[in-house]
């Protein structure tokens, strides 16, 4: 009898999270937990625009845009799973390593941020180095009530503003296939798909990559 009510437990449990997060990311997750973590994704390159209109970078009212610091990194840290990014040691890993932390508030509240590297991408992923005029982006956020209100696309393109001044003109990310959204935000700032790749890492001791397809 105890056997089934855990059985009926556990189902339930699975359910509330394929309702809740979808089937694909409940999967994620179990085979995560197994020890074995499969990641198709693609290699997505952007070209920074040698001109940047100054109304794509006009912040809402009510809202200020700046490099975070110590504070606001330690904020974003104790985000649930770092904006459902990262952990938190992550997080503040990233930022005791150099990378920087791009963001927005409003009325004192972080809303949005992105950070990027120069070096490196430090990403399991797709190891790579950046070269004197390329930088890697990763981990875009903003909160979902203030989705839909082109805070990304204004937060990308300070991105390219201050990168610009440092004399980066090329710029690569990782969009997992699973992230369509992420994909549709970044063919709006005509990023183009370099590769297809897929990452597969089995309890902790066996990794691979492979190029699946080039465009």
């Amino acid at each position: 009898m105890g056997e089934s009510r855990e059985l009926v437990a556990r189902v339930r449990r699975v359910w509330e999270g394929v309702r809740t997060h979808g089937l694909r990311v409940t999967l994620r997750h179990f085979q995560r937990r197994a020890g074995i973590r499969i990641t198709p994704f693609y290699w997505v390159k952007e070209l920074l625009p040698a001109d940047i209109p100054a109304q794509l970078t006009v912040l809402p009212e009510g809202f200020e845009f700046g490099v975070f610091g110590a504070e606001e990194i330690a904020i974003i840290a104790r985000f649930p799973e770092g904006g459902g990014i990262a952990s938190e040691q992550l997080v503040l890993e990233r930022f005791r390593d150099g990378h920087t932390c791009l963001g927005m508030k409003r009325e004192g509240q972080i809303v949005a941020f992105s950070w990027f590297a120069l070096d490196a991408t430090h990403n399991k992923v797709h190891p790579a180095v950046m070269h004197p005029n390329e930088a890697y982006l990763f981990n875009m956020y903003v909160l979902p009530e203030l989705r839909g209100h082109n805070l990304a696309s204004i937060l990308r393109y300070k991105n390219y503003e201050i990168l610009r001044a440092m004399g980066r003109d090329t710029c690569y990310s990782v969009t997992l296939t699973s992230n369509k959204a992420s994909w549709r935000f970044k063919q709006k700032l005509n990023a183009q798909r370099v590769f297809l790749g897929l990452y597969i890492a089995l309890f902790g001791k066996l990794e691979g990559r492979w190029i699946l397809r080039r465009y």
